[in-house]
């Protein structure tokens, strides 16, 4: 019997195993079509117990158990933060001898790129700040390969790894550091929806300040991006006129800071002193250049395509979230001794 025909008993006794038809357990194999986890999970225990191996088929297009491939799916790539987290991720792929694939979330409910993904099949998915739902998580665990989160919006409880920065120690170092400035009231700028990474800054924060003033923190809810001026950051920080300390918890929202001072004719660092996160490359470039923790963005992506790269060596139930330090630059927003 020649190696065509091997082949094709050779899936026939995977479909029969898996009690499926021949053309799905092609699709399961090749991650093409739109197949529920169990029926991928069925087919690929079958081929597993029978020794099966796609890479003896020579029909068609040509397939193999190990593309050397790995997804970063982010949900955007136009500005500093995922530009670093792509140089990252794709300098340690190369370096292990993987190629990376960009993959876009689309905001239309009808875009599915689990579903591209899972086309693709590649050796493992690098998921970046997006939190992906229980019904995409289900379809990329049916493909068997490894998932990590990086820098996720809500904490995955150990069932998938992650990879983040001290978020925590971040908003305390820029607590301790306001402190030091002596400044008489506090706020914090912090946006809306409230992620895991804004409670966990806004948290370092607060104790800081406990700790060195004894004073309470005015929250002003922001947005993420394109954060807007709004009449409750003007309150807060014309409050009574007395030096205050805001750190915003992105630069993003740092700047819209900087316009609030301006509005208000206050000056920074002496009337204001401004904190924010990321310290991303116009922080440097502002007038007063910016106060801000820095993430290791690009250390952050290459840990995440690493682990990738050591879970397809073994397996884990649990997982315990990977945290790189982050580090306070302190720059003219803020002044480090008493006036």
């Amino acid at each position: 019997m020649d190696g065509e025909s091997t082949a094709s008993v050779t899936l026939r006794a995977v479909a029969d195993a898996a009690g499926v038809s021949i053309a799905t357990a092609s699709r399961a194999l090749t991650g093409r079509g739109d197949l529920s986890r169990r029926t991928r999970e069925k087919v690929a225990d079958a081929a597993r117990e029978l020794g099966y191996d796609r890479g003896t088929v020579t029909r068609g297009r040509p397939t193999t158990l190990d593309p050397r491939l790995i997804e970063f799916v982010l949900g955007s790539f136009d500005d500093a933060w995922t530009d670093a987290m792509t140089v990252g991720a794709r300098e340690a792929a190369f370096r292990l001898g993987f190629d990376l694939v960009l993959t876009l979330e689309r905001p239309e409910p009808t875009d599915d790129w689990p579903t591209r993904v899972a086309t693709r099949r590649p050796s493992g998915v690098v998921i970046g700040i997006i939190r992906p739902t229980a019904r995409q998580l289900d379809e990329l665990r049916g493909l068997r390969i490894p998932i990590v989160l990086l820098e996720p919006r809500s904490d995955p409880e150990g069932a998938l790894a992650s990879v983040g920065t001290t978020d925590w120690q971040g908003g305390y170092d820029a607590g301790t550091h306001l402190a030091a400035g002596g400044y008489s009231r506090y706020v914090i700028v912090t946006g809306e929806p409230r992620y895991r990474f804004g409670r966990a800054r806004e948290e370092g924060f607060r104790q800081a300040i406990t700790d060195a003033t004894g004073l309470s923190v005015t929250r002003v809810n922001s947005e993420w991006t394109d954060a807007p001026l709004t009449e409750e950051m003007l309150r807060a920080i014309a409050a009574d006129r007395s030096p205050v300390g805001v750190f915003a918890c992105n630069d993003e929202m740092a700047f819209t800071v900087y316009r609030a001072a301006a509005q208000l004719g206050r000056s920074i660092p002496d009337d204001i002193g401004v904190i924010g996160f990321n310290d991303e490359p116009r922080a440097a470039h502002a007038a007063p250049p910016l106060t801000s923790v820095r993430q290791p963005l690009r250390a952050m992506a290459a840990r995440a395509v690493e682990i990738v790269a050591e879970l397809r060596r073994h397996e884990d139930d649990t997982f315990e979230r990977v945290e790189l330090p982050s580090e306070l630059i302190i720059r003219g927003s803020t002044r480090v001794t008493p006036g």
